[in-house]
């Protein structure tokens, strides 16, 4: 089969697709091509596009699109409403424009599962031009409110507006007009690098006081649930950016990763889920559950690594293999082990001053794998919204309970001290 794969630069999908025998030709950001090209020297053809969001640079790369091709497809948040698009463009099979719409935009799938027949509980939304804005949806909300881009991932430009003080301190610091930094260099053909006053609006939410967040990737066939991996973040990610946080793999069949799991797929018959990964959030709070939002394509921070890892499960194919419409074979294991990963926080602008080395960490009571990307005497890496560049640790457990504890263990053992004030601040738990 061929296929075109649409990617910012995570090479996963086409590498698996090569590995399975598929031709690949690639449509990756125009200034990567070369890269790319040789990155990927196996795939037929790389085709660059200027912007995943304007229609006169698809239809200018599409031009240069190889004949016979039978499938697009993407697993890059970016490039899932250029791919619908293109499938329409090529009269291809797949998830459609408005249903890639429904998973990328916040506000319109908060409207739509809110005005659903049987609706799905979410946050009160307003879309706006203007930080000045932001009060007058405060008075009907109440505040705390949060603001977010409504295209986005990784609670990228997503921050907390505590009251009209705190709105007035962040006008001041030009929180509404600073684009975020992006240490990836994967970013910069979306809109994900653009301020909130530069984008055509932005969503003012209530803001849900979660006691827990919780996500779960799920794997349908033509909207069947084939197989559902829940977690459990250590913390809501909204209060975690900068900070270590780390990912519990939950059993399937406890009352909390039931309920996770019914949520999301009723979220997902209302937005037109399809066949592939979908990545769901839930909130818990004091006053019940609510659903945060759905990405058609698989969770991010080691989600899916760790789950392939917790069943046995061949997940990179399964990934893969849904990605053009094929049934994988997935039977999770009815006894999982609990397994947690730890995402290394080290804000950038400092220097690591004292970091363990790997090997002493690898040999700590229930660590499974160590990949970390510090050294000292180097800068810090930073990360990109709840993304962390700095590396992770994936243990086991024997019960939830102890999950926290050893998360703290491995904090302490890992020694991390940055020479530089703000960065400390910003990686001390």
């Amino acid at each position: 089969m061929h296929i075109l794969v649409a990617s910012s630069g995570n090479a996963l999908l086409e590498q698996t697709l090569l590995d399975l025998g598929h031709t690949v030709s690639l449509l990756v950001p125009a200034p990567t091509v070369t890269a790319r090209r040789s990155d990927t020297p196996r795939a037929h053809a790389v085709v660059g596009i200027d912007s995943w969001n304007d229609p006169a640079a698809l239809e200018r790369a599409a031009e240069q699109f190889p004949a016979g091709i039978e499938r697009v497809a993407t697993i890059d948040e970016q490039a899932i409403v250029t791919s619908a698009r293109l499938r329409e463009l090529l009269g291809l099979p797949g998830l459609t424009v408005e249903a890639a719409l429904l998973h990328t935009d916040k506000a319109l799938a908060k409207t739509a599962l809110s005005g659903a027949p049987i609706p799905v509980p979410v946050a009160r939304h307003r879309l706006v031009k203007r930080a000045e804005e932001v009060p007058a949806v405060a008075a009907e909300f109440g505040w705390p409110v949060v603001v977010k881009p409504p295209r986005g991932a990784g609670t990228i430009s997503t921050m907390v507006v505590r009251d009209q003080a705190h709105l007035q301190r962040l006008l001041l610091r030009g929180a509404f007009d600073r684009r975020p930094s992006d240490a990836t260099g994967r970013f910069d053909a979306g809109e994900m690098l653009l301020s909130l006053h530069e984008l055509d609006g932005f969503l003012v939410e209530e803001y849900l006081p979660a006691v827990q967040e919780f996500a779960v990737d799920l794997y349908l066939v033509e909207g069947e649930l084939l197989a559902a991996f829940p977690a459990l973040y250590s913390a809501p990610l909204i209060t975690a950016l900068d900070r270590h946080q780390w990912d519990t793999a939950l059993p399937p069949e406890g009352e909390d990763a039931r309920r996770v799991t019914e949520l999301a797929m009723q979220a997902c018959r209302i937005l037109g889920s399809w066949t592939g990964v979908v990545h769901c959030e839930v909130l818990r709070t004091e006053s019940g559950w609510f659903f945060g939002e759905a990405g058609h394509r698989p969770g991010g921070g080691g989600l899916w690594q760790m789950a392939a890892r917790q069943h046995g499960l061949d997940l990179r194919t399964a990934i893969a293999q849904l990605s053009i419409g094929q049934r994988p074979d997935l039977t999770p294991r009815t006894d999982p082990p609990i397994l947690t990963t730890l995402n290394v926080a080290a804000p950038a602008g400092g220097t690591v001053r004292t970091v363990a080395r790997p090997e002493i960490l690898a040999a700590l009571p229930g660590v499974l794998s160590v990949d970390l990307r510090l050294q000292e005497g180097q800068p810090t890496p930073g990360g990109f919204g709840s993304l962390s560049l700095a590396g992770s640790i994936v243990y086991t457990s024997e019960t939830l309970e102890q999950v926290d504890h050893q998360a703290a263990d491995l904090i302490e053992a890992l020694n991390l001290q940055i020479d530089c004030a703000e960065a400390m601040a910003g990686a001390a738990r």
